[in-house]
Formats: structure tokens, C-alpha cells, sequence
């Protein structure tokens, strides 16, 4: 249903009727779900109500604020008199601007109020017993919202005063200090300051960082925030609502089959979150990384499949010792080509010039992993990417390539390359070559090629 701007958003009538068309869908879905659903999705019943298809439209709340009584939040005190009031947050709550495409971030779509919207379980919670006041600061005694809600602080800040290990550690993890981002553009600007490109780093690349709540509580505020289920605490961070959004354009989207004629990965279909393998590379160990590739412990194939032991499979023999498992068991990914970024209007945005689903195999381009021959992705990086800010930005551009070592999160038992041996010995499209570089490409591409014979 369609919101009239005209209509008093207030209006209780308003209210209770979209209140109940909300519920009757979210009620029909559910039934439907458990009937059999076509998704080949488990828990597809716990996703439909507030999960996985849902969120980011919650950052904004109606700026408009009327001084008759017919606009004030009921006469209760207290927090949860606005946001345990599920029909009068439907009426206050409008949904953001839409993310750009371009971006990493996958953000879903779900309706406005339920980023906002507390269950009434929460204060018997252990967190909730601390209330409200007690993480977000404000002002629970107040009767209008803009007052309600001076004097808030960041409630990540107080997760320290029980979790201190935890969040010791997280403090120089990969997820929070975008080290790997950083070390990979300090390479290419040859300085360790950023300087001209402090704004693009302020305004795009340091918004992916990833606090406690991002992954616990809310959604991540890449994808416009909000909260996930009720203001639950997870403490298994659920996987479509938090993980494969921030990924979604890349890892995500290809583990969970999103990409048309894409088949989901075979871990995916059998019930695995990806902390079932990503085990040391999010809270972090207390090191500070400059690549997820130096993680220690991190995710690899051999973790699971002794490939040594399957002596049935002469593909996994000596004959092909360098060849990475993604070569052979990888569907086509996404790559992005050409990324400029500038501003429009005093707002900053980035966009891809292209993007692609394609599968490349090339040579290794990350130092001490164990495979000569890879699959590779592109980096969108450009030379002049960030000419906005200032001509010649990137001196190392030519020094690194941006056809890199990837892991695709896509796997297949059987793809189209592992057919046959003809299927990828006599298929020149499945490798890397100079027709695939593009001509202001870095120099350094030319070391990953595979010519064809």
C-alpha cells in the first residue's frame, strides 16, 4: 500500500489497518513457508518476519513533529512507549534513501518500523534488564521525541564493560580497522597518509567498518541500520541479515545463489553459516593484519577435505598440486571494472564502469598461498579513480595489478570446467590473457596471465 504524505501519520485508523495488513502478510508468508517453500532455504519461516529479506529503509524517522496531542507518542513514560508501540511507529517511521548500486553492501528491503520496533520480551533479557538509558543514554522520561532522544551516545561503547576480551581484540581486527582496504590503497598512493584522499576514505571506505552491534543487534549501518530482530542480542551473528549484506555484491550474494543462473554454494544448500568456517577472522586475534590472506587460521578447503586421502579422484593427484580448488569447483563470479568516485550535488558517490560475470584463472598474486594457478578477480580500481581529488593520486597503480588471487564463495561438486579434461585444457576463454586486460590496466597485470599456447 502506497503511504499518502497527505495523511496525518499519526492517524490511528491509518495505523491499525496497515498494522493488520502487515501482520496478515507476514502470517500468510510464514503458512506458505512451512507448506513448502521452492526457495531451498532453511529456516525459511524464521526469515520471513524480520531477517533475511529486510532492512536498511530504517535510519530516518519523519522529521515532521506537530504540537497537538494527536502527534505525541502516547502519555506512558519510558522508551518503550514509542518503540514497543509497533502501529505508532508505523505511522512516524519513512524509509531512507536507497543505497547506491555500486556499492560492496546488499542492502534488503522490509517495512520501516521494525528497525525501530522493540519486542516486548526484551527488558526481561540479560541486556535489557540494564535498560535503555543504560547503553543509548537520552531521556526515557520524555513525553516528544526530539527531547527523548538528546543526549544519546553510541551503545557499542558499552560493550566493553562485560565483553573487554572480546572486544580487545576485535579493536584490530580486519572488520574494524579496514586495514586490508587501507594497506591495499597505501600501496598504490605510495603513503601511508591519505591526504587528498581523506574525504573519499571518510566518506566511503571507513562507513564498512563493523562495530559489535552491526553484527549482534542491528544491521549494518552500510546498508542504513536497524534493528535485526526485536532488539534481540544474537550471539550467533545471522548470516543473511548481517554478514552477506555487507558482502552482498561479491561473497555473499554467491554463497546464498542470488546472482541469476547461479546455483547457491554447496556449503550454503547444506546448512553451513559462514562462522563455520570464518573462525579467527572476525572478533580477530589481537594482530593486526594488512590482508585477510595473513589471518592465521583462516578458512581453507584442506580444513575440511583431505584431498590427499581421495585416491579414487585422479584430478586431485600430483598432476595439478598448483592448481587452486576453486579453479575447478568455482561458478562465474561478479567483477567490477572502472570505479570513479567524485561528488554530485555536495554528495560524495562512487560507480562502477561495468560489471561482469566471469570465471578467470591466472597466476597467484598473494605471497606464500600454497597455488600457482587461481582463480582471479577484478579489483574495480582505475588509474584515475580518484582524479576528483587531484590529479596523479595513485603512483603505485602500475606497481600492483587489480586482477587478484580470489576465493569465490560459489562451489559446485561439478561445474562446467571439471567435466572433462577438455573442458578446461582445451578451453582458452577460462584463462587470463591480454585480451582481457584493459589498455590503461596496471602493468603489473601482465605477470598474471596465463598465454595460451
Amino acid at each position: 500500500m502506497a503511504h499518502d504524505p497527505a495523511m496525518k501519520p499519526d492517524s490511528t485508523a491509518m495505523r491499525t489497518l496497515l498494522f493488520a495488513v502487515l501482520c496478515l502478510l507476514f502470517s500468510a508468508t510464514a503458512a506458505a513457508a512451512q507448506a513448502g517453500s521452492t526457495t531451498g532455504r532453511p529456516d525459511c519461516v524464521e526469515q520471513t518476519f524480520g531477517t533475511a529479506e529486510i532492512e536498511y529503509w530504517l535510519e530516518t524517522v519523519s522529521d515532521t513533529e506537530s504540537s497537538s496531542s494527536a502527534d505525541q507518542p502516547p502519555s506512558d513514560k519510558g522508551c518503550l512507549t514509542c518503540h514497543g508501540n509497533a502501529g505508532h511507529l508505523i505511522g512516524m517511521v519513512k524509509p531512507p534513501k536507497a543505497p547506491s548500486e555500486d556499492g560492496c553492501a546488499s542492502a534488503p528491503s522490509r517495512p520501516p518500523f521494525l528497525g525501530y520496533f522493540v519486542n516486548s520480551a526484551f527488558p526481561e533479557t540479560i541486556h535489557g534488564r540494564l535498560g535503555c538509558v543504560g547503553c543509548h543514554g537520552g531521556r526515557p522520561d520524555a513525553t516528544g521525541r526530539r527531547i527523548a532522544h538528546q543526549d544519546l551516545r553510541d551503545p557499542n561503547e558499552t560493550c566493553t564493560d562485560c565483553h573487554a576480551k572480546i572486544a580487545a581484540r576485535h579493536d584490530s581486527s580486519l572488520h574494524k580497522t579496514l586495514n586490508g582496504m587501507a594497506h591495499a590503497l597505501q600501496l598504490r598512493t605510495g603513503q601511508t597518509e591519505f591526504g587528498s584522499l581523506e574525504p573519499m576514505w571518510q566518506a566511503d571506505c571507513a562507513t564498512c567498518h563493523t562495530t559489535c552491534g552491526d553484527c549482534h543487534i542491528s544491521m549494518p549501518d552500510a546498508v542504513g541500520g536497524g534493528l535485526i530482530k526485536g532488539h534481540e542480542f544474537l550471539r550467533r551473528a545471522p548470516m543473511e541479515d548481517s554478514c552477506a549484506l555487507c558482502h552482498g555484491s561479491r561473497a555473499g550474494g554467491e554463497y546464498l545463489g542470488q546472482f541469476e543462473g547461479l546455483d547457491p554454494d554447496v556449503h550454503f544448500e547444506a546448512g553451513m553459516h559462514c562462522l563455520d568456517c570464518h573462525t579467527n577472522d572476525l572478533h580477530g586475534d589481537g594482530r593486526l593484519y594488512q590482508s585477510r590472506w595473513q589471518v592465521e587460521g583462516r578458512a581453507q578447503c584442506t580444513d575440511c577435505h583431505d584431498v590427499a586421502s581421495r585416491t579414487g579422484v585422479p584430478a586431485h593427484g600430483d598432476m595439478h598440486a598448483e592448481v587452486a580448488c576453486q579453479v575447478c569447483h568455482a561458478q562465474p563470479y561478479q567483477n567490477c571494472f572502472n570505479c570513479h568516485t567524485g561528488e554530485e550535488d555536495g554528495l560524495y558517490f562512487r560507480r562502477a564502469g561495468s560489471k561482469d560475470m566471469t570465471l578467470k584463472v591466472g597466476r597467484n598474486t598473494v605471497e606464500g598461498y600454497p597455488f600457482g594457478f587461481v582463480t582471479l578477480r577484478h579489483n574495480p580500481v582505475a588509474r584515475d579513480s580518484f582524479d576528483h581529488f587531484g590529479p596523479g593520486l595513485l603512483p603505485g597503480f602500475d606497481a600492483h595489478p587489480n586482477w587478484k588471487t580470489a576465493a569465490p564463495h560459489n562451489i559446485r561438486r561439478v561445474t562446467p570446467q571439471n567435466r572433462s579434461c577438455a573442458a578446461c585444457h582445451e578451453n582458452e576463454t577460462l584463462f587470463l590473457d591480454q585480451d582481457d586486460l584493459l589498455p590503461d590496466g596496471p602493468a603489473a597485470n601482465r605477470d598474471v596471465i596465463v598465454p595460451w599456447p
